[in-house]
């Protein structure tokens, strides 16, 4: 959904994408906090503030002359579409990587925060900014639903994983092929490298539970 409108906000003008990313997030958040407790919604919260941190700094590679000339304009640009990707990379490698112990029912929490978050995003996009209307109904409806049942059914461990995030990236592409944008903007990357995410999180913590059931 593109950016049509802009708000003003304590003398500070805004694209309404940045209030829908906010409210898609504290959306996922509670959601998630809900469902699983704090400590998956911290773990949700980590891999979030990880991406966002790396967004905002990879300005550095993206622009590194702007950043020379002006070093705070790291406090107002940021890397852009490959900026994102790479945030969301990082987050991944972390959460892989990590030798905390995890939390029961990660991956779903997971799931879950990615749908929530991207269902609030493009629903309040939807009522945020001017486009078709048959578009934006569709949109607020489909990606609605999803986050409903994501939650209805998040604590379902009949439901593998990777089923659940491969109908959302299916859901999204159905959206993304009717939106101006389509496939090429941030949202739908995003939503195919965080059910990734999800799925090989899945992956790693049941390889590894075998791997210390073995040892013991």
């Amino acid at each position: 959904m593109p950016v049509t409108d802009y708000f003003l906000l304590w003398k500070v003008t805004v694209p309404s994408s940045w209030i829908a990313a906010v409210i898609g997030f504290i959306l996922a958040w509670l959601a998630v906090k809900m469902k699983f407790g704090k400590p998956v919604a911290d773990l949700f919260i980590d891999a979030l503030f990880t991406t966002i941190i790396v967004w905002k700094l990879s300005v550095i590679v993206t622009d590194f002359e702007t950043v020379r000339r002006a070093p705070l304009a790291i406090l107002y640009f940021n890397g852009g579409t490959f900026g994102f990707l790479a945030g969301l990379v990082v987050a991944a490698v972390v959460i892989l990587l990590s030798r905390k112990p995890k939390p029961p029912m990660m991956s779903q929490g997971l799931l879950l925060g990615i749908v929530t978050a991207q269902a609030g995003y493009q629903v309040m996009m939807a009522l945020l900014n001017e486009s078709a209307f048959l578009i934006e109904g569709i949109t607020i409806v489909v990606f609605g639903m999803l986050a409903v049942l994501s939650f209805v059914h998040a604590q379902n461990e009949r439901i593998p994983i990777v089923y659940g995030a491969g109908l959302f990236v299916a859901a999204h592409a159905f959206i993304g092929a009717l939106q101006p944008v389509g496939f090429t903007g941030i949202p739908f990357t995003a939503t195919v490298l965080a059910c990734i995410l999800a799925v090989l999180v899945t992956w790693r913590f049941t390889q590894r539970k075998e791997t210390d059931g073995g040892i013991q």
